[in-house]
């Protein structure tokens, strides 16, 4: 194991102590969350949209002006012969409309010029690699957007982090990267494939209810016996 790679606590213990623990941890967290989909379209391309338009937005208000998007634009070239205010006006109420409608507009258009028309389908084909690398070429797609797309839409086993996924695994000693897009290495290198999705949804599930950023709810967390966590 390149140890160069990897940060946390966690690392300082023996592989089978850290499987096991890693294990016990995602166990428990599927236990009390379970596999949700947390609102996330099932159609790759709806759903590499819904995570660019709910960007610092609050999940029922990405949900809901999702669903305005697409009773707007029932299907995505539309939105490409559509006024560029068009968009902008059905995104503002969920922020930041200037930025999201502009990489959403430049996405597309880089879809629509590589496969004919607005589809991920084609990607289906290839492998995880070239899936991830096309996806973070596109306006707007980090590495966690691509993720998200690939795990939720195309059953690849990947582990997004995003900050609530990255908060939990700092609190777990399971990582000390001071950012979510610096640790997808370490946490990918811990949970096994099986596991991530389940992980990953969990993760937000409890970062929103329990594991806050500030005041969370220590007495409540169900994997409080495996935090380091000390205020």
């Amino acid at each position: 194991m390149d140890k160069s790679l990897h940060s946390g606590p966690i690392w300082r213990e023996s592989a089978d102590t850290r499987s096991a623990r890693v294990r016990r941890v995602c166990e428990t967290l599927q236990s009390a969350y379970g596999r949700p989909r947390l609102g996330n379209p099932r159609e790759s391309l709806d759903d590499l949209v819904y995570i660019i338009l709910s960007n610092k937005t609050a999940p029922m208000m990405a949900r809901r002006t999702f669903a305005d998007l697409r009773r707007v634009f029932p299907r995505w070239d539309e939105l490409l012969r559509s006024r560029p205010l068009l968009l902008k006006s059905v995104l503002r109420p969920a922020g930041l409309s200037t930025v999201k409608s502009g990489q959403i507009r430049r996405a597309l258009s880089q879809i629509a010029r590589d496969f004919g028309h607005c589809s991920l389908r084609p990607l289906l084909r290839w492998s995880i690699p070239e899936i991830e690398k096309y996806l973070c070429s596109l306006p707007g797609v980090s590495m966690k957007v691509a993720k998200c797309v690939m795990l939720y839409t195309m059953k690849a086993q990947v582990l997004p982090v995003d900050s609530h996924v990255h908060r939990v695994a700092m609190r777990l000693g399971w990582t000390t990267r001071r950012r979510a897009d610096q640790c997808h290495r370490d946490l990918e290198a811990l949970v096994p494939p099986r596991k991530r999705f389940a992980f990953h949804v969990d993760c937000i599930v409890h970062g929103r209810t329990v594991c806050r950023p500030t005041r969370p709810s220590c007495e409540g967390c169900c994997i409080r016996k495996y935090c380091r966590y000390t205020g």
